[in-house]
């Protein structure tokens, strides 16, 4: 999307070239073995599958399918459909390729493309298996994000695999349907290189010439796998760099707009401590606009930023993320401190350009609680209710699984619980005890997790550029996480 110009005058020496190759088109007997296919694979979820299969025959030219021969492209086992002339829109150089439309195909199945050649006999097979899934973060369904300026995109981490970016423009106020043209073209370009998945977050930008006031586009966030995941049958040459298969998980609609800086005063702050003994403290921070907490969190500006301080630290920079303490899931920035014990204070700051910062948001860390059941390390059983025990006291506290591994579960499945049953929950610290029960994700053979009860505290002092201190703003203090075993019941 960054140096759309300077791309297009690079390749206008090769755009000529192929134009000249282009205006004999005279059919070509080439060898399979002098073929070399380019493959891309993309499952969207809720969409379907695209199919696109470029035949190289030369450096630069294509191949263009003899009377008698035909390509197909199936799910593993299903209706194949015939592929058709058309062009692989990923790239800058817009080559001649074939292409189908199928259903959906899923995360880790496979898509079978078979090229049938009468004259000689052959029926060869190119097998792509779809990544599984990703789960992004931020931004969400809806949100609203700056022309022509970088944001964030976040999510979970990919081990091993990659991410590819595109967008899909709807429409642009303020550009004519030359423009618009040129728009969708060059924003449905897969962004290059791809994106490292184990990051887990990225900053993007929607380009637009100056005349847009007002854009919606979808952003694909793609797992991408590579061409080691395409197996081609052995009588085709190489397979072609730039081969992938990716998969969608979610089709994302923004909104583009103008550079907007909210002031200090329309801003209210959803400020999380949490400090685990033995841990370290977690500091997260939504940036609500008043009146609308959580609906539409501000994001950052360019030379903006928010640091959390330790008293007599340094201060550390908090990172675009997600508030994992609410199913809501707003975007938010995060930062892990070293440990601040008891009384500790760390302060909060939001530094922008001029005179509307807000250097001062100060929180003291609250006194724990101490649990004397269940024991650490304790082997419970999933479904059957476990007693929880600590010294009554008047305040309130919260507790929360932290889940560390579930065996038998695949990484998506895991991911959900992970996420789903880490929500905390805040109770009353009167009675001293509390009744609990984990029950058994899916297929499960077993779980461990860190149960954490803490006690929560109100000890947040906001800046006063603030508008004010959003709801769910909470410091709490961990004293030990208790570690838990989870198996299913044992057969009598």
């Amino acid at each position: 999307m960054v140096g759309v110009d300077a791309m297009r005058n690079i390749w206008i020496a090769v755009a000529a070239a192929l134009l000249l190759a282009a205006c004999s088109r005279e059919p070509l007997v080439v060898a399979t073995a002098d073929l070399e296919p380019k493959v891309r694979v993309v499952s969207t979820a809720g969409a379907g599958t695209e199919v696109t299969l470029v035949l190289f025959r030369d450096l630069l030219a294509t191949y263009d399918l003899l009377p008698g021969e035909r390509l197909t492209a199936a799910p593993d086992g299903g209706t194949p459909v015939v592929m058709t002339p058309g062009v692989d829109g990923s790239a800058w150089l817009r080559r001649r390729a074939y292409v189908a439309t199928l259903p959906e195909v899923g995360p880790r199945q496979d898509v079978v493309i078979t090229f049938e050649r009468p004259q000689d006999g052959e029926v060869l097979e190119i097998v792509a298996r779809v990544p599984g899934e990703v789960r992004v973060t931020r931004p969400e369904a809806g949100d609203e994000r700056t022309l022509n300026e970088p944001f964030t995109v976040v999510w979970d981490t990919l081990p091993g695999d990659q991410v590819e970016f595109r967008f899909d423009v709807a429409a642009c106020d303020g550009l004519d349907v030359e423009q618009l043209e040129d728009l969708r073209t060059e924003a449905g370009f897969a962004a290059l290189p791809l994106t490292d998945g184990t990051l887990g977050l990225a900053n993007l930008t929607f380009s637009a010439p100056d005349d847009a006031t007002r854009c919606a586009a979808d952003l694909l966030v793609g797992r991408a796998w590579d061409g080691g995941d395409i197996l081609v049958d052995e009588a085709f040459g190489a397979l072609r760099g730039q081969s992938r298969t990716v998969r969608v998980s979610r089709v994302l609609p923004l909104s583009f707009v103008p550079e907007t800086v909210l002031p200090t005063v329309d801003i209210a702050p959803k400020v999380r401590v949490v400090s685990v003994a033995g841990v370290g403290t977690e500091v997260t921070v939504v940036l609500s606009r008043a009146g609308l907490p959580l609906v539409a969190p501000y994001e950052l500006a360019v030379g903006e930023r928010l640091t959390a301080t330790p008293d007599g630290g340094a201060p550390v920079l908090l990172l675009p993320a997600t508030d994992l303490s609410t199913p809501l899931q707003p975007d938010a920035y995060r930062a892990w401190l070293p440990e601040l014990a008891p009384g500790e204070r760390l302060t909060i700051a939001l530094e922008r350009v001029g005179d509307d910062a807000a250097p001062a948001t100060v929180v003291t860390i609250p006194e724990g609680v101490a649990l004397t059941a269940p024991a650490p390390d304790a082997r419970l059983t999933f479904g059957e209710a476990f007693e929880v025990v600590w010294e009554a006291v008047a305040d309130d506290l919260e507790r929360r699984y932290v889940i560390e591994a579930c065996a038998g579960l695949e990484a998506d499945e895991f991911e959900d619980v992970r996420v789903g049953r880490g929500y905390p929950i805040v109770f009353s610290g009167e009675d001293g005890t509390l009744e609990l029960t984990f029950t058994r994700p899916g297929e499960a053979e077993s779980c461990a997790l860190d149960l954490q009860v803490g006690r929560v505290g109100d000890d947040i002092v906001l800046d006063p550029a603030f508008r004010e201190l959003a709801g769910a703003s909470r410091v709490v203090r961990v004293e030990a996480p208790l570690p838990l075993a989870f198996e299913p019941a044992t057969e009598p």
